[in-house]
């Protein structure tokens, strides 16, 4: 992993190579870098396996499904908020079969050849994630 930052703009630049992971790796990024606040603006690549999930119903709180799938996958895009140093993550993929699948990214997700994700620092805004009432939905809102 090699991590890249424009100090002035507020930008990093994370580069995955293979065998690294996702999720983890963005995780850990966002605490080596104090990135306590941020939006995932782009990210692309390729997967050699994944594992997302998406809501199955339309009651509250919806029920998830997990989604495990052989590689290879093309990264089409993702782009999500870090928020408390952890990442929420939306992902696009394209598989063998000509097929798109997008959900939550969950741990798990190998890069085949390469990631390359870029990040905005908010330095003066606090987000965190909370479940606001009884659901256990972890929703978004200041510190």
């Amino acid at each position: 992993m090699e991590v890249l930052e424009d100090r002035q703009a507020g930008v990093v630049v994370v580069a995955l190579r293979h065998g690294e992971l996702l999720l983890e790796s963005l995780r850990e990024v966002a605490r080596q870098a104090d990135i306590h606040t941020g939006v995932v603006l782009s990210g692309i690549g390729s997967l050699s396996r994944a594992r997302i999930h998406t809501v199955v119903t339309n009651e509250y709180p919806p029920e998830n499904e997990y989604i495990d799938l052989d590689g290879p996958l093309e990264v089409v895009h993702f782009g999500g908020i870090i928020a408390g140093h952890e990442p929420h993550v939306h992902i696009a993929l394209w598989d063998r079969d000509k097929r798109f699948h997008g959900a939550h990214l969950e741990d798990g997700c190998e890069i085949l050849t390469l990631a390359e994700i870029s990040i905005q620092r908010l330095p003066t805004l606090r987000l965190a994630r909370r479940a606001l009432d009884n659901s256990g939905v972890m929703l978004l809102t200041g510190e």
